[in-house]
């Protein structure tokens, strides 16, 4: 029978700090353009762009009601009709009964 043995080799290890500065310089990198970015997305969307938003709205006009009511107070009844009578005879009472005058008997229902 055979027999092979394997040795794992030593680890590499870096101290020299190199991969760590890279590292902490990439994620510096990013944060500082994920600011740009969000600094210019908020410029665009409360200035150019709110703009243009804002005239593509329906446009509406109140108009308010005058403040100053006018009443027309109701015009005078008309005057009655004038008593025409003539005179024509006399009753025992002393009343006078004519026969041309003033309004018509109410018609019978």
């Amino acid at each position: 029978m055979s027999q092979i043995n394997v040795n794992a080799p030593e680890p590499i290890v870096d101290s020299s700090g190199d991969r760590s500065a890279a590292a902490g310089i990439n994620l510096v990198t990013v944060l500082i353009v994920l600011g740009v970015l969000a600094v210019i997305a908020w410029y665009l969307f409360t200035g150019p762009l709110r703009s243009m938003g804002a005239s593509s709205g329906p446009t509406i006009n109140v108009n308010t009601p005058p403040s100053t009511i006018n009443v027309n107070p109701p015009s005078q009844p008309a005057a009655p009709a004038p008593a025409n009578n003539t005179g024509a005879g006399t009753t025992g009472g002393g009343a006078t009964t004519g026969t041309g005058g003033g309004n018509p008997p109410p018609a019978n229902p």
